[in-house]
């Protein structure tokens, strides 16, 4: 969850497009035109238990571009809410953001309610993708998305706030967590169609030795280089979805495919340290224990089992995940987002009582932190190292960061003394 998305200008203005709700008309029925441009107008949200979603429309004829436009709608929904009106089954996207671009102007646009906003290519990306997979995978029901950048509005650090509490019921509760890996490689896409195959197809194809160098590049890209894996939010994202499925420029695969990954390779790893060794070569063997990051986050989904529907806290308390994401060298475009995007899967979350607020500083982010555990028993008290870890993350000087805990101690003793 970045702050620094960017929009177009503020200039704003509205097309006159009479839509039927339930009846999207179809790309020769409208064009759209670059000129009409600009932010797209929220309106604050009923309550802390609304969220807004997506539906993907028909895309538009564009006057000025030789695509269609994506086209979208948003709804607001009452994500608790049952009976009549009930929050419709929706799947939730997780991406990367990407850095903002050096020239806004220079971004794809897509059309959502009749205003036409700029998006980051990485979504622009996504949404194209979904589009074209969207029949194969979900058939002719209605697709609603959650997607952050377009779902929360990112020029209002209140509701950033209070939809970041909600991010860990927004996962959970989604039928599927589409999971992005980019346009990916040269060697990708041949990875991904390999993934595809039976599993009986898929070992007499690698025990023949049919497993080209681009195949296992492609692997490798997509388990190992893709740096979605490396993104804090997606400790969160991809962790707690009941069920997944993994796009990667045109293609797509399913959970239980794209789990075969980390066994291909390394059954390809050992194979070839055999084959080295009764050549006695003195060439350096592969890795034997073929190591990828998303092996680390599947794992990680079995602390999170799903007895019932109801979420509850399981699986690392808060500090432990920042010494996993420290030393694992996760990474986040807001550093406030080390400590937020963490939350909704700490175990000691509730005891702790840090909310997302994305009107404090880092400094007040690592102080609320530092604060909230020096509070507690000393059983469950920060370790010097893990302060020391959260500072490096929130981008906070030690000599800062030790100044700091040292004002926060003597405003602990003071209060302590007046209750006395």
């Amino acid at each position: 969850m970045s702050s620094d998305f960017s929009f177009a200008p503020e200039r704003q203005r509205e097309r006159s497009l009479s839509l039927p709700e339930d009846t999207p008309p179809s790309s020769t029925d409208r064009k759209v035109s670059d000129d009409f441009t600009g932010k797209y107008p929220y309106e604050p949200l009923q309550s802390k238990e609304h969220i807004r979603l997506l539906r993907l429309e028909p895309p538009v004829a564009s006057s000025t571009q030789n695509i269609p436009v994506i086209s979208a709608t948003l709804r607001e929904v009452n994500l608790s809410a049952v009976g009549e009106s009930p929050c419709p089954p929706y799947k939730a996207l997780s991406y990367e953001w990407g850095s903002p671009p050096s020239n806004p102007s220079d971004t794809p646009t897509m059309l959502l309610d009749n205003h036409l906003i700029r998006i980051r290519q990485n979504l622009y990306d996504a949404l194209q993708s979904i589009l074209h997979n969207h029949h194969r995978l979900y058939g002719e029901s209605p697709l609603y998305l959650w997607v952050d950048a377009l779902c929360i509005n990112q020029l209002d650090d209140w509701e950033k706030g209070h939809q970041v509490q909600l991010m860990k019921t927004i996962y959970w509760d989604a039928e599927t967590v589409i999971v992005w890996l980019g346009m990916g490689t040269a060697c990708t896409g041949e990875a991904m169609e390999l993934l595809k195959m039976e599993w009986k197809d898929l070992h007499e194809y690698m025990e023949e030795g049919n497993l080209s160098r681009k195949e296992r590049q492609g692997i490798t890209d997509l388990y190992c280089n893709a740096t979605y894996w490396r993104r804090v939010w997606i400790l969160q994202e991809f962790v707690l979805a009941r069920d997944y499925v993994v796009l990667c420029n045109r293609a797509f695969v399913t959970k239980r495919c794209f789990e075969r990954g980390p066994k291909i390779a390394r059954w390809w790893s050992v194979k070839e340290a055999r084959r080295k060794s009764r050549a006695h070569t003195n060439r350096p063997s592969p890795v034997l224990f073929w190591k990828a990051p998303v092996e680390r986050m599947i794992a990680l989904r079995n602390l999170f089992p799903r007895p019932s529907e109801v979420w509850e806290p399981s699986g690392p308390t808060l500090d432990k995940w920042l010494d996993t994401v420290y030393s694992y060298g996760f990474k986040a475009t807001d550093p406030r987002d080390y400590v937020f995007a963490l939350l909704g899967i700490s175990h000691d979350r509730d005891d702790l009582e840090i909310v997302p607020n994305y009107e404090l500083s880092t400094s007040e982010v690592y102080g609320m932190v530092i604060s909230t555990y020096e509070a507690r028993p000393r059983t469950v008290s920060l370790h010097h190292t893990t302060k020391n870890n959260l500072a490096d993350l929130l981008g906070i000087a030690r000599d800062r960061a030790l100044e700091l805990q040292q004002i926060l101690k003597a405003e602990a003793e003071d209060m302590s003394s007046l209750e006395d």
